[in-house]
């Protein structure tokens, strides 16, 4: 009798390479990311790379599959998590201005997906809710998005993600001690004829 053929597991969207950067030799000075030397060094462009990376298998979900945008997504994510929410405290979650929320949640409600509800006695702004077809979708969709962080995170044994979590609060932390010593400046970079400046390299794209 023939042997059985094996059954062929779920295929998955590989990862893009990372950038490589070789870990210095005991007594060789100190880390590559602790004195960068090129740009492969960067700690904001390793961060950037990752982001990049990882967000497009995001991108590529959400629009192939759902029709909606990776900043749409986000809306809904925080809206199923925090229903009800302002859009200028959604704007914070998201870490965008207030225009580019405004254009999303706009897009979302004429897609049925969300809905803006009057703001109640005392309160100045709207709140922003998930219709049933929004829930939904955020039901189908979340469990897919989860998957590919477990994906990302599977790489990792468990004590180098408790380290990992440790030093990006320590690094979150840091980021905004020096956001806060940092001249005054607006929250976003201006427009200048019709598309916002370049940001300098290591800033992170745009969701």
């Amino acid at each position: 009798m023939a042997a059985s053929r094996p059954v062929p597991g779920p295929v998955t969207a590989p990862l893009a390479p990372s950038v490589p950067v070789p870990a210095p030799l005991p007594g060789a000075g100190p880390h590559p990311l602790a004195e960068p030397a090129q740009p492969g060094d960067l700690l904001l462009y390793r961060l950037v790379k990752l982001a990049a990376s990882s967000g497009r298998l995001i991108t590529r979900l959400c629009e192939r599959t759902h029709g909606i945008t990776r900043r749409e997504w986000g809306v809904l994510m925080w809206l199923a998590q925090e229903p009800g929410l302002p859009p200028s405290v959604l704007a914070q979650r998201l870490e965008l201005d207030r225009a580019r929320v405004s254009r999303a949640v706009t897009s979302l409600q004429a897609k049925g997906l969300v809905r803006k509800s009057a703001a109640p006695a005392g309160q100045p702004a709207s709140a922003l809710h998930l219709t049933e077809a929004g829930t939904r979708l955020h039901a189908a969709l979340w469990p897919q998005v989860r998957a590919i962080n477990q994906q990302l995170a599977r790489s990792l044994e468990a004590d180098h993600l408790e380290q990992l979590a440790r030093g990006l609060a320590l690094l979150q932390e840091e980021a905004a001690r020096l956001e806060r010593q940092a001249p005054e400046a607006p929250p976003f970079p201006p427009r200048s004829g019709g598309a916002r400046h370049r940001e300098p390299a290591g800033s992170p794209p745009a969701s």
